[in-house]
C-alpha cells in the first residue's frame, strides 16, 4: 500500500495517517474492523480474509458515536505519512 497507493495519495494533499503498533499495544479494540468514516456520519467496514484479501465492504447501520472515539483515538496516536516515512519510522 506504501508504494502503490500513499505515495502518490498523500502530496496531492489526502490526510494518510499511520498507527504503528509494530512495538507497543495497539490502542485501538483488536475486535476493531477496518472502516471509512464519510461526514462523522457514515461508516462503512471493511472486510478482509485472513490474509489481507479483501472480500467487500458494508455499510453500518447502527450508531456510529463509537467510531468518531475510534476516529478520534487513531488520528492522536498516528502520525502523517510523510512524517513516518521520512521520519525514520519506516525504511
Amino acid at each position: 500500500e506504501f508504494d502503490r497507493y500513499y505515495r502518490h495519495q498523500a502530496p496531492a494533499g489526502e490526510d494518510i495517517r499511520i498507527l504503528d503498533v509494530t512495538d507497543r499495544p495497539n490502542p485501538l479494540p483488536d475486535t476493531l474492523s477496518d472502516f471509512w468514516m464519510f461526514d462523522r456520519s457514515t461508516v462503512v467496514l471493511m472486510n478482509y480474509e485472513k490474509d489481507g484479501t479483501q472480500i467487500n465492504r458494508q455499510l453500518f447501520e447502527g450508531d456510529v458515536s463509537p467510531f468518531l472515539e475510534y476516529q478520534r483515538i487513531a488520528v492522536a496516536e498516528s502520525v502523517p505519512f510523510e512524517e513516518y516515512v521520512h521520519g525514520g519510522h519506516r525504511t
